[in-house]
């Protein structure tokens, strides 16, 4: 195989895996982002029960 069709592959294989790292990275922020959620929405949850037992 030719030198640069071979630089242009290690090339793409570097940005396959710079791609999965980046990709790994932000599924990890999204997990994080939606346990916070939910914690929030039990909390709205627990809040509204409480102004609702209030009325």
């Amino acid at each position: 195989m030719e030198q640069s069709q071979q630089q242009t592959l290690q090339n793409l294989g570097f940005e396959i895996a710079n791609k999965a790292v980046e990709n790994a990275q932000l599924r990890a922020q999204l997990s994080a982002l939606q346990g916070e959620n939910e914690q929030l929405k039990s909390r709205i949850e627990e809040l509204s029960k409480k102004g609702a037992n209030n009325d």
